[in-house]
């Protein structure tokens, strides 16, 4: 038995994890460095302010939704930086281009974890989830983020790193409504699908068509012993007689 249950336990682990969606910003932003180009419609098969386009994933952005360019040690472009410890997303980020709140809608429906990394310099920011577009309908969430930036002064930037943070499990979601002071919060690698650290997990690889081979001849072989464990006793039973 210990044998079959190690067999269906490889097979399990040898699926493909399932990959989680992030948003990390970068080439919303025409180039690098850059200004502050409304995000828009970058990830729902249209536009940004900038005139860029990213991975159709059916999420907007209201206009109030910027793209922050992201200082390194180099070059300064913004109060905002990841200080090299984010390496999913590093030149650049969400922000607000005015005080108040941006909104992110999904065209369908969203079921899933939502995580993310945030810097806060001083002040209360917020994330909340509604069932209806734009904000509407019933509150899902209702999280408020707290300071968390001790700056970097190597890259010229008070908010600085990012720390990870999370809305949990959410249930038919349509929008996320982030709110803050401008120049005061900035959001990066939002993740759809991965938990309170918007870090995905490394994908498991699938396995060649040898691999699968080697597999299905290992469950024969585990088929075959079981059925010769069950007939052994018939036959010790019929020597003894």
């Amino acid at each position: 038995m210990r044998i079959v249950m190690a067999a269906l336990a490889a097979l399990t682990l040898s699926a493909p994890a399932a990959a989680a969606t992030v948003l990390g910003f970068e080439r919303v932003n025409a180039a690098y460095p850059s200004g502050s180009a409304q995000i828009l419609n970058f990830y729902d098969g249209g536009l940004s302010g900038a005139g860029t386009t990213g991975t159709n994933f059916g999420i907007s952005f209201s206009a109030n939704a910027v793209a922050v360019c992201l200082n390194s040690t180099t070059i300064t472009c913004s109060n905002a930086s990841t200080g090299g410890l984010v390496p999913t997303s590093s030149k650049g980020a969400m922000g607000l281009g005015s005080s108040g709140v941006a909104i992110m809608d999904f065209s369908t429906a969203y079921t899933g974890a939502v995580g993310f990394r945030y810097a806060i310099v001083s002040g209360v920011a917020f994330i909340k989830a509604y069932d209806g577009v734009g904000g509407t309908g019933t509150q899902l969430a209702n999280l408020p983020l707290f300071a968390n930036a001790s700056g970097c002064a190597a890259y010229a930037a008070t908010l600085c790193t990012f720390g990870p943070g999370g809305l949990g499990f959410l249930t038919n979601a349509r929008s996320l409504v982030f709110g803050g002071i401008a120049g005061g919060v900035v959001w990066d690698d939002i993740t759809l699908g991965a938990g309170n650290d918007p870090l995905p997990p490394p994908a498991l690889s699938v396995p060649e068509p040898a691999g699968w081979m080697l597999m299905l001849a290992g469950l024969g072989l585990v088929g075959a012993v079981m059925r010769s464990r069950r007939a052994s006793p018939l036959r010790a039973e019929s020597q003894s007689q």
